[in-house]
This record gives C-alpha cells, sequence and structure tokens, in this order.
C-alpha cells in the first residue's frame, strides 16, 4: 500500500505549487501582420542609434508591438533573428512603462549586431521617451 503525505499523521498535504511564471510576450501584445501596413501609413518614426520606432495610437488601452528586420541591414538569419529577439526584450521589459493605446513598429537598424540586450534597451527607452511614449513618473526596467 502506498502512502501520501497526508496518510502521515502529522502532516498536512502539501500544497499546489504556484502556476509558471509566463515571460513570453503575449499574443495580445502582438501586431497582426495585416496591422503593420496601419502602423507605416498613418503612424510617425523616430530614429535611435539601433533601432526606429514607428509610433501610431490605437483605439483600444492596449500596447501592441511588432518587429521588422531586413536583409539589407543584417545579412545572415542569425543577425536577423538575434535582432528581432533583443528588440521583443526591450519591449517586454518595458511596456508597463509605455503609455496606453499605442502601437509600435520596431525596425533594427544595422549596428543593433554588435551590441547587447541592455544598449538596445536603452536606445529603446531614449527613442520611446522623445516620441512622447514614456508615461509619467515610470522608472525604466
Amino acid at each position: 500500500m502506498n502512502r501520501t503525505d497526508a496518510d502521515v499523521p502529522g502532516q498536512e498535504a502539501a500544497a499546489a505549487p504556484p502556476p509558471p511564471m509566463r515571460f513570453c510576450l503575449p499574443r495580445a501584445s502582438r501586431l497582426l501582420s495585416a496591422q503593420y501596413r496601419a502602423v507605416f501609413d498613418a503612424g510617425r518614426s523616430l530614429a535611435g542609434r539601433y533601432v526606429v520606432v514607428w509610433a501610431r495610437d490605437n483605439e483600444g488601452t492596449a500596447r501592441r508591438v511588432g518587429v521588422v528586420t531586413s536583409r539589407r541591414a543584417l545579412r545572415t538569419a542569425v543577425e536577423r533573428n538575434r535582432a528581432r529577439r533583443l528588440m521583443r526584450e526591450a519591449f517586454r521589459l518595458n511596456r508597463h512603462a509605455l503609455r496606453g493605446g499605442v502601437d509600435l513598429v520596431l525596425v533594427a537598424r544595422s549596428r543593433i549586431a554588435r551590441v547587447g540586450a541592455r544598449e538596445v534597451a536603452d536606445d529603446f527607452l531614449g527613442v520611446c521617451r522623445k516620441a512622447g511614449l514614456w508615461r509619467k513618473g515610470q522608472e525604466p526596467c
């Protein structure tokens, strides 16, 4: 006969483990392919050292992002994938500090291939501040 923790006198059953933390970017925070054109057509852009940010107000309160990397700027697939990952991570860590109701398209510049996550995040924050997308009183991660 198998014993469980609850069968042992003086011991209570262990509490269920907490749900796993989700560090990914939820689907609600991503732009669909058809929405990229709307951001490029009606949005405004501001260039940083490593990232160009296109921003457009949307109807809701969601902060959504899309990322673009070109073969012209980043020659290999490895470089393009890394650039996309760095830009999404910069957005994910700081989306709470952006004002609501904005769609962003982040375009990688060729210099992004030679820098790390901290530099990309700092550049993203600087561009968002210049563009007026930053909520007052918020600190970056």
